[in-house]
């Protein structure tokens, strides 16, 4: 059922947004205007992204709901695997609006994202599933460079 905030602000959502605002609903969570101010920065930023690039876009816009609330909304938002986490290089995470089971490529420069589905793994989990007695159910694979558009400046 959607919420009556959720059906106020749908004509100011980018339909991304909304989107992922009505799974957030579907699944018992409530709407917030915090929650949707999330969602509508990491529509807008359109790349992996951290907590703290959200925070920025947010802050330009007077709509930050603190950084406290981001991260809170952010871990929300992975559990309900409507973002995914992506391990970053350096200590720092980054996120991404979720697509199912995908892999990235992660430009160093811009944080541009390319994700792909088929990573060419499943003979080496074969294997290693075969040498080591171990069940394998997931994997991660993160590639970082630089993309053609940074490579052209």
């Amino acid at each position: 059922m959607m919420s009556r905030l959720l059906k106020q602000q749908q004509a100011l959502l980018p339909a991304p947004a909304h989107e992922l605002a009505a799974q957030m609903a579907e699944a018992g969570y409530k709407v917030t205007q915090p929650r949707l101010a999330v969602l509508r920065a990491a529509v807008a930023l359109d790349k992996a992204f951290t907590v703290h690039e959200l925070e920025q876009w947010l802050l330009q816009r007077n709509e930050s709901p603190g950084i406290a609330s981001i991260f809170r909304t952010v871990k929300l938002l992975c559990d309900l695997e409507l973002f995914q986490r992506i391990h970053g290089l350096e200590d720092c995470h980054r996120y991404s609006i979720s697509g199912g089971h995908a892999h990235h490529l992660i430009c160093v420069s811009c944080g541009a994202l390319k994700s792909f589905d088929n990573c060419g793994l499943r003979d080496l989990i074969t294997t290693l599933e075969q040498q080591t007695g171990y069940h394998i159910n997931d994997h991660v694979l993160e590639l970082f460079g630089r993309c053609p558009r940074c490579l052209a400046v």
